[in-house]
């Protein structure tokens, strides 16, 4: 296990400490790509916060890492004194998030995301002050992790996975590829929600530009572009040069004409994602989920595709977070 943690200082999210169980060096390049990712998780965990009385401690997760497809990330959020903190509001205290790179094999064990929040919950239980968690804290979670880790596979597996973890850490850096460009794609409903979620990016990520309007909005990093449109106004020389489409879909409603048409109009082979909002009722939800579904098999056939679907502005946080860092992780 490879930890990240994070908390917010007066200019956003910043990268405090990074620890791994073996005594590594992290090269520049990992630094700054678990910096984005971390950035990108802490943005959408706290998006919608109105004030820190609306905390809660959770582990989120497993989501796809960016940066390989042999690994998933987990998140805990967690709120602790710190008397740097300027801004009133926040009452001397913080909102930190521990970003943890775990082998994807490990994920798919039914009992280990159970595990792993059973050690964050404990671990964090008597945590008052943010300088409690430091290297010495975190090296404990990863302890426990690897105590873990063996019971649930044996001594070979575990070992070959923590040398997978250390070869990923020690890679040299790659040849910088160009711009990566991620579509968001939105209906009308959802304008407010994509406004919370363009501020929030713009609190947390570590952009080089931005540009918004009413119905279009830009962020761009070092590595990606991060492009808003509502669907009624995408067309074709949006579409052109996107590696990935992100579709908000409004399936509760049966409101998405607009992403079969999108879909149907493509003359390239985007990566495919959807964020697709059900009705409360599990009747309705999977009989409009299975309308809607059938009717996009025609569109997305030999496409990479992805799909989550929320029925809370809860769940939604994390849906979009999976469909975003998925857009992003190659595909294996």
């Amino acid at each position: 296990m490879l930890i990240c943690l994070f908390k917010l200082e007066d200019v956003g999210p910043a990268l405090v400490t990074m620890v791994s169980d073996k005594n590594v060096e992290f090269d520049e390049s990992v630094v700054e790509k678990f910096r984005f990712s971390g950035s990108i998780t802490y943005s959408l965990v706290f998006q919608g916060m109105i004030s820190i009385e609306d905390f809660s401690a959770e582990l989120y997760g497993p989501f796809p890492f960016a940066f390989s497809s042999g690994f998933v990330q987990y998140a805990f959020s967690f709120i602790a004194e710190d008397k740097s903190v300027k801004d009133q509001r926040m009452k001397s205290r913080t909102l930190g998030l521990v970003l943890m790179l775990v082998p994807e094999m490990m994920s798919k064990i039914d009992d280990f995301r159970e595990e792993l929040a059973k050690i964050l919950l404990y671990k964090f239980h008597n945590i008052k002050k943010i300088s409690q968690v430091n290297k010495n804290f975190l090296s404990e979670i990863i302890k426990d992790y690897n105590e873990v880790v063996k019971n649930l596979l044996n001594t070979q597996q575990a070992d070959m996975l923590a040398n997978q973890l250390i070869n990923f850490v020690q890679q040299k850096p790659s040849k910088k590829r160009k711009l990566a460009e991620i579509g968001i794609i939105y209906p009308e409903e959802y304008i407010t929600l994509i406004k919370n979620y363009y501020a929030s990016f713009m609190s947390s990520l570590p952009y080089e530009e931005s540009s918004y309007g009413v119905n279009a909005a830009n962020i761009k990093t070092k590595n990606y572009s991060f492009n808003f449109k509502k669907d009624t106004l995408v067309d074709e020389q949006f579409i052109a040069p996107m590696e990935a489409l992100v579709f908000i879909v409004d399936v509760a409603n049966k409101e998405y004409k607009e992403v079969y048409n999108i879909l149907e109009s493509l003359k390239t082979k985007p990566k495919i994602a959807l964020v697709v909002s059900l009705p409360e009722n599990i009747e309705k939800a999977s009989t409009s989920y299975a309308k809607f579904f059938t009717g996009l098999q025609r569109h997305i056939e030999g496409l990479p595709f992805f799909s989550a679907s929320f029925t809370s502005t809860y769940d939604f946080k994390s849906k979009m977070l999976e469909a975003i860092f998925w857009t992003l992780s190659p595909l294996n």
